[in-house]
């Protein structure tokens, strides 16, 4: 945070220091341009001397002191008038305090310089010609200052307004992820418990059994909450604990096969994304010895595809579609690409997009 602070400062004394660099040419040039002959005639003549080297300082001075006073009038308002809150008092505003502040001090500067030089000496009609077109040029130069500081502010605001904006962004989209993720553990566990409850009466040993790896998958879920995107590999070693317990409830009535899946390892997919598919199949169809449910897992193109066949139950329980939702409510926080979902006379396919591992976040 301080060394950028520190860098920020000099960008800021260096930003400053060009301007008046800048000012004091264009004031120089200015001048030579409203008065061509007697200017640059003084130019041409001069020699390297200390009237030279005082007259370049006083140049100087004069452009640090328009420099300085637009952008401090200019800070000042942006804490009094905004532009973004008070745009058209704010422009009259500015065009007022500047003509003001400018005169003053520029009037004080040329004033001290020929009480200082020429104490004695009256004013004649071509020096206070010469003042007036100093002054002019002056107004001039400190509204050029003053719209380029505030262009400068503007822009600064915008990228930081954006910055702002895309930080929120991504804080929503996590908060969403969060949400839907919280959403995985209750379905999950609700549709083991009653396998369970059953476990335990029937065979207490398939129950502990049952009961530890359970614990495992559970843990596996917890460790990935804070995961967008895992490993295809990570997932598919987990789906080989979970179609563990899944085979303890439905035996050889229940077929799964994955296939074809080594050259797509190193892609990516939301956590839980297949536990869910095989489980929302299992719920909508039969599977039994003489009816036994199939489920293929392969990949297509950049796609990994869940099918089973369909053999829907003859009077299902209202879906609460929680498993689907899911998926493509993670799937559209996470990227444009959305899961595919198609059903034709025999089979029901969910064709789930493989991502790159760097979107992770």
């Amino acid at each position: 945070m301080k060394s950028s602070q520190v860098t920020s400062s000099l960008n800021s004394r260096f930003y400053k220091i060009i301007i008046v660099f800048v000012v004091a040419i264009v004031l120089v040039f200015s001048l030579i341009i409203i008065n061509p002959l007697s200017e640059l005639n003084y130019i041409l003549a001069l020699e390297f001397s200390w009237n030279t080297f005082t007259d370049l300082l006083w140049f100087g001075l004069l452009g640090w002191v328009i420099t300085e006073s637009s952008i401090l009038v200019s800070s000042y308002l942006d804490r009094l008038l905004p532009w973004e809150q008070f745009s058209g008092k704010r422009f009259f505003l500015q065009l007022l305090a500047q003509c003001i502040c400018v005169v003053v001090l520029m009037s004080f500067l040329l004033w001290l310089t020929d009480f200082l030089l020429t104490p004695n000496e009256g004013n004649t009609e071509e020096d206070w010609m010469g003042f007036r077109q100093v002054l002019f040029i002056s107004i001039i130069l400190s509204f050029i200052v003053t719209a380029i500081h505030t262009g400068n502010h503007l822009i600064v605001n915008w990228k930081n307004s954006i910055t702002e904006a895309n930080e929120l962004k991504q804080s929503s989209l996590q908060s969403q992820l969060q949400s839907l993720k919280l959403q995985l553990d209750p379905h999950f566990m609700f549709n083991n418990f009653s396998t369970l409850s059953s476990l335990i009466s029937e065979s207490p040993v398939e129950a502990q059994l049952f009961l530890e790896r359970l614990s495992e998958v559970h843990r596996y879920m917890l460790y990935n909450l804070d995961r967008n995107i895992i490993p295809l590999k990570e997932e598919l070693d987990f789906i080989s604990a979970y179609i563990y317990l899944i085979k303890i409830r439905f035996s050889e009535n229940l077929q799964i096969e994955v296939a074809g899946v080594e050259d797509f390892l190193h892609k990516g997919i939301p956590p839980i994304t297949l536990q869910l598919l095989i489980e929302n199949a299992v719920k909508h169809n039969i599977a039994s010895r003489s009816q036994p449910l199939h489920i293929r897992i392969f990949p297509e193109n950049d796609q990994l595809l869940v099918v089973n066949n369909i053999q829907r139950m003859p009077s299902s329980l209202p879906s609460s579609r929680i498993g689907l939702k899911n998926i493509i409510n993670r799937y559209k926080l996470l990227s444009g690409q959305l899961p595919e979902i198609t059903e034709t006379d025999f089979d029901f396919v969910v064709k789930v997009p493989l991502l790159p591992l760097n979107q992770n976040s």
